[in-house]
């Protein structure tokens, strides 16, 4: 569980980053993104933080495109992660399943550091 300090400095991180590289990212969203993180756990706080500000206006369009049949898959999910609102569920199948962005094309063959592949890890293997 995340307690109200770690919520803070998440969101703190968050913020600093949207700053620092002219995301233009709401607060609304910043929060969800903070939700995300605290869903995975605090370890991937960084590469998730960055992938999703990077990535938010062209998953969003996405999801605001979405049809009925589209929004079945996040409903089904919502009723086992309800912790998760509808939207993040979506981003979560965007950011996981869905087709790279522009954004993720360019920056393809980046590598994480070591100590992200290894919070990646230690995360799956906690599965």
């Amino acid at each position: 569980m995340i307690n109200k300090y770690n919520r803070e400095f998440l969101l703190e991180y968050v913020e600093s980053e949207n700053k620092k590289n002219k995301s233009q990212v709401s607060s609304e969203a910043m929060d969800k993104i903070v939700s995300l993180i605290e869903y995975f756990g605090i370890e991937l706080y960084r590469p998730i933080a960055r992938l999703l500000l990077t990535n938010w206006q062209e998953i969003t369009d996405r999801i605001n495109n979405y049809s009925e049949a589209d929004w079945m898959m996040a409903d089904e999910i919502h009723k086992s992660t309800p912790t998760l609102d509808r939207f993040s569920i979506a981003m979560l199948i965007e950011v996981l399943e869905g087709e790279d962005t522009l954004n993720q094309s360019e920056n393809a063959g980046q590598r994480l550091s070591d100590a992200e592949l290894r919070a990646i890890r230690k995360h799956q293997d906690e599965q």
